[in-house]
């Protein structure tokens, strides 16, 4: 089955789960590879099976180079134990549905289907190219769609589990579509993460230097009291072409002089710290 095919009979099966991001109406049909709401707004499956769902042109610094790097690196196994642990904090059931919030090219549910994640998964982001990477090579995983969680374009009550890693949040948004007893996880850097590169990076400037989440963390748990908190913390040996990647793909680098970016290039790091805070919490039933 073609992917666009194999897209659009995911529609038909699934389109409970979204909405028309024009009128917020529900989608009623799917019309051969397109999906129709209630007020006729329709729109495209895409022939690698994507669609796109973003009503005007995202702000989006990640190109492609960016993100095929960092889906080279998490192909390493960077981004493996703290994906380990967010797996753990995921209830299973084999009809869940998984919203994979700013999924960037896909690698991070990649990995967790392979660990055994069943169910129902979606993965969006505001990046175009991100998608197409994701469609690209990892189509089986998940249904992978363009769209803008500031209006987000998914039912109310719909999703078991919300996963947010490293990427922003709207929590009235998630409230919105998750299920009562729905669960949101979302990781965040700690003041550990790459803390050998950004010493390597900003060695004169203690304000780019060192990271706090405190306020993140704070934020969370103003809007969700009961939350829980792991500290998940490891150290990756890298290589030259690793060591590439990282560069390639953390915006770290983005600031930096070019004094800084050109000594790094001569003295790569042997090895980094990952060290982040997954948050944990539940809607209300």
């Amino acid at each position: 089955m073609k992917k666009i095919e194999a897209g659009s009979l995911y529609l038909k099966q699934h389109r409970n789960l979204f909405q028309c991001p024009i009128c917020k109406g529900k989608f009623e049909t799917v019309e051969g590879h397109s999906v129709v709401c209630a007020n006729g707004h329709h729109f495209d499956v895409s022939k690698k099976g994507t669609l796109h769902l973003l009503m005007k042109g995202g702000q989006n610094e990640y190109g492609k180079e960016m993100l095929s790097s960092r889906k080279n690196l998490a192909d390493t196994g960077f981004f493996h134990p703290l994906l380990d642990a967010v797996y753990d904090h995921i209830d299973k059931p084999e009809d869940a549905t998984v919203l994979d919030v700013g999924c960037g090219e896909g690698s991070h549910l990649h990995y967790l289907t392979e660990k055994g994640l069943k169910g129902t998964k979606i993965g969006f982001d505001i990046s175009k190219d991100a998608i197409q990477l994701a469609a690209s090579n990892f189509f089986p995983d998940a249904f992978w769609c363009v769209a803008d969680l500031a209006h987000s374009p998914f039912s109310e009550n719909a999703f078991d589990v919300i996963l947010n890693i490293f990427s922003p949040s709207q929590y009235q948004e998630f409230d919105r579509v998750l299920k009562p007893g729905g669960k949101v996880i979302k990781v965040v850097p700690n003041a550990q993460y790459l803390i050998e590169l950004r010493e390597q990076l900003y060695a004169l400037d203690t304000t780019k230097r060192e990271y706090d989440n405190q306020q993140v963390v704070d934020r969370f748990y103003d809007i969700y009291p009961d939350a829980v908190s792991e500290e998940v913390s490891y150290t990756v040996d890298l290589d030259a072409k690793s060591y590439g990647w990282l560069m390639e793909m953390t915006p770290l680098s983005w600031g930096a002089s070019e004094e800084s970016l050109a000594n790094a290039s001569a003295n790569p790091l042997n090895s980094v710290t990952v060290a982040v805070t997954l948050l944990v919490a539940s809607k209300a039933v």
